[in-house]
C-alpha cells in the first residue's frame, strides 16, 4: 500500500448468522476508492424494499449505495463472485479488511471459503490482492488506553475506530488535504454496538438495521486503511494473493 502510487484498495466485510461453520453469510459490503458502496444482502424469506433501503442508506451515509438483493446464500455468494469480475482490476485493486485473515487467523475469509465449499460455489477472490489492516494498526499505532495504573487495547475496528476519528478535527483536515480529495467522514449511523446484535436482527426479518450496520463497519474499513497508508510504512504491511 503505497500513499503515493494508487488510491485504489476496496474495503469488504460481511454479517454472518453466527460464528461456527453451519452459519450463514447475511450481508457483504464492499466500499470504493470514489466513496460509493455495494451491498449484497441474502434475504431468505424475509422481504427488503431495495428502493427505500437504498435511499436510506445513501442518505445515512452521505454515499451514493447500492443494493443487491440476493434469494439465499448461494445467491450471495454468486453475486459477490459477479461484484469482483465486473468491478476488480487486478493490477492495481487490492481488498482490504479489518481482522479478516491475519498469521494468528482472522474471521471473514475463512468463513466465506468454508461457506463456498459448503454450498459448491466457486471462490470469488482468487488472484485478488489482499492486505489485513488488523496487524499495522496494533503493532504501529497506539491504540491503548490506561487508567488508574491499568490498561486496554482498542484493538477492535468499532474501538480504534472511535480512538482515532471520532471528534477529531484535525484528521478530518488533514485527510481532506491528500490529493484533494474529502476521504474523512463521520460514520455514527452504526445501530448496534456488535455483531451479536446485527444477527438477532436479521433472523427476525429486520433487515435494514444489519445493513447500517456492515455498511458502517465497511465505511470504517476503508477509513482505517487510509490511515494505515498514510502513516504506516508500506514494508509494515503485509500483501498476499488470495
Amino acid at each position: 500500500m503505497h500513499h503515493q502510487s494508487d488510491r485504489d484498495h476496496v474495503a469488504w466485510d460481511i454479517e454472518t448468522t453466527g460464528f461456527g461453520w453451519s452459519a450463514e453469510v447475511t450481508v457483504s459490503g464492499f466500499w470504493f476508492p470514489d466513496g460509493h458502496a455495494t451491498l449484497i444482502i441474502n434475504a431468505g424469506s424475509h422481504s427488503v424494499d431495495k428502493d427505500a433501503f437504498e435511499e436510506h442508506l445513501s442518505e445515512v451515509s452521505n454515499a451514493p449505495v447500492s443494493l443487491v438483493v440476493a434469494p439465499d446464500e448461494v445467491g450471495l455468494l454468486e453475486e459477490m463472485r459477479q461484484l469482483v469480475f465486473e468491478r476488480f482490476d487486478r493490477e492495481y485493486d487490492r481488498l482490504v479488511a479489518f481482522n479478516a485473515e491475519s498469521w494468528k487467523g482472522g474471521f471473514d475469509l475463512p468463513f466465506v471459503r468454508t461457506r463456498c465449499i459448503r454450498q459448491g460455489v466457486h471462490w470469488m477472490f482468487d488472484g485478488i490482492v489482499f492486505a489485513d489492516l488488523w496487524e499495522p494498526l496494533k503493532k504501529r499505532l497506539n491504540t491503548t488506553h490506561t487508567a488508574y495504573g491499568t490498561s486496554d487495547s482498542a484493538n477492535s475496528l468499532t474501538g480504534s475506530y472511535a480512538l482515532l476519528f471520532d471528534q477529531n478535527e484535525g484528521l478530518s483536515d488533514l485527510l481532506d488535504d491528500l490529493d484533494g480529495h474529502a476521504w474523512y467522514r463521520e460514520s455514527p449511523y452504526d445501530p448496534f454496538e456488535d455483531s451479536g446484535s446485527a444477527a438477532a436482527h436479521y433472523r427476525e426479518g429486520d433487515l435494514l438495521p444489519v445493513c447500517l450496520h456492515n455498511l458502517a463497519d465497511v465505511h470504517r474499513t476503508w477509513e482505517i486503511g487510509e490511515l494505515v497508508r498514510e502513516f504506516v510504512s508500506s514494508k509494515d504491511i503485509t500483501e498476499k494473493k488470495l
